[in-house]
């Protein structure tokens, strides 16, 4: 699967008695994808953290810019998530046209078994993108401690009643008795005291402090005292938690370490702390999320059908040689249990389904070109009323998988969504030139 990319950070302490030159057109500002502001006037705290913001994170969450009369037009793309300006003015961007419920999306993505309760689901200022995340914390922690925390070999410094390890002579020679009875050591320990479990309580620590559903934050602090009988709280760097590698032995960490990153990377709260407001931004690329819905979507149809298997983000080979050679890697490869490729896809994150671009065509035609297999543009939400086209005797199709299912549970949304996948697949296979059997 692709890794799922988030970018975040702080911005100058929240000054609302400051802001009063930002009149925003609504409070909060709320956009769908790919949607637009009508342009408003910004103090100038607002506006340098909003020209910074590239700068700031790596890169921008929204496309920023001013008329010459000096207001600014927020314009949303992919990205989904919150922004608070330095006057207190809050942004938020959720994918009203394509999704049912963001958290559902992400529940899919990640395959988590989240048990909502009575919690809200829906992206807005009653329960905010940082609920979303909350819950989904929450579901993968739990799953964590009911198969157990990670021990490891950690280096530790203590003074023993017994020789454990190896002593420490400079440590044992400062003792302040001659003839001492314990000993200054070092040693390894299996412990759960570790780098990973410290990275996830750092970051259970930091959510209590921004989900806004009170029940929620009760139940992250009691995780937060579960974890706390065995790891103990320190700092814990974000570069230090991009080096975490994980083998078999703890890869059931695997989603609750990318959200530990999603809260912990850039050092995003580090200055958070009782009584204190920084502006902030917190965003989740949704390129990188729905590619996790269709592999996902495509990995239960081959779970369905005997013979059948999916690789995401595959190597296949390459159609040019040499230096202008260039990785090739489609979202979705179905093959069968042989080896044989059957169908590729790639996943787009786009709302205007009806007109491809060619970047994505020429990438999809390259694919099929190289696999001599059909390929399917995948798109989210709606339908795609347009005919397949044809590469070299191989059908090139469109599809939108229904991400914005009208259902009211989500186990019906999960239904819906995988159907139409299975539409898809079906529909490429009977319209393709060389049908699987």
């Amino acid at each position: 699967m692709t890794e799922f990319l988030p970018i975040g950070g702080l911005g100058p302490q929240i000054d609302e008695t400051g802001g009063t030159e930002t009149e925003p057109p609504s409070e909060p500002i709320s956009l769908g994808e790919h949607e637009e502001t009508d342009p408003f006037p910004v103090s100038q705290s607002d506006a340098e953290f909003l020209e910074g913001m590239e700068e700031r994170f790596g890169t921008a969450p929204l496309d920023v810019s001013f008329g010459s009369d000096g207001k600014v037009t927020l314009s949303s793309g992919s990205y989904v998530g919150v922004l608070t300006l330095p006057s207190g003015v809050r942004v938020e961007v959720t994918p009203k046209r394509t999704v049912t419920r963001l958290l559902w999306a992400l529940r899919y993505a990640f395959d988590t078994p989240v048990d909502t309760l009575d919690l809200e689901t829906d992206f807005t200022s009653a329960s905010s993108f940082f609920d979303a995340i909350g819950i989904l914390f929450r579901a993968e922690l739990h799953s964590v401690l009911s198969q157990g925390l990670h021990r490891d070999y950690v280096s530790t410094s203590s003074i023993e009643k017994r020789v454990k390890g190896r002593i420490d002579v400079q440590r044992q020679l400062q003792r302040p008795s001659p003839v001492t009875t314990d000993f200054a050591v070092d040693y390894e320990e299996f412990t759960t005291d570790n780098t990973l479990n410290q990275a996830v309580l750092a970051s259970i620590r930091v959510l209590i402090t921004l989900v806004s559903d009170d029940d929620l934050r009760s139940q992250l602090r009691l995780q937060e005292r579960q974890l706390r009988e065995f790891v103990s709280v320190e700092p814990v760097q974000p570069a230090t938690v991009r080096r975490i590698e994980l083998s078999r032995l703890n890869d059931h960490y695997t989603t609750l370490l990318e959200l530990a990153t999603l809260v912990l990377e850039r050092e995003f709260f580090e200055d958070i702390r009782a009584g204190t407001q920084r502006s902030l931004a917190l965003f989740v690329n949704m390129n990188t999320v729905f590619e996790r819905i269709v592999e996902r979507g495509f990995r239960a149809i081959a779970q369905e059908q005997e013979g059948l298997r999916v690789d995401g983000q595959a190597s296949i080979p390459n159609l040019v040689d040499g230096p202008h050679s260039v990785s090739m890697r489609p979202d979705v490869l179905v093959r069968t249990t042989g080896g044989e490729p059957i169908l590729v896809a790639d996943a787009k994150w786009k709302t205007n389904h009806e007109s491809p671009s060619s970047s994505d065509v020429y990438q999809l035609t390259s694919y099929i070109l190289s696999l001599e297999v059909p390929g399917v543009l995948v798109y989210p939400g709606g339908s795609v009323k347009m005919p397949p086209s044809t590469v070299e005797g191989y059908s090139l199709h469109s599809f939108a998988v229904s991400t914005d299912a009208d259902t009211g549970s989500y186990d019906d949304y999960v239904q819906d969504l995988e159907s139409s996948v299975k539409r898809l697949f079906d529909q490429v296979v009977e319209d393709s030139s060389e049908t699987y059997h």
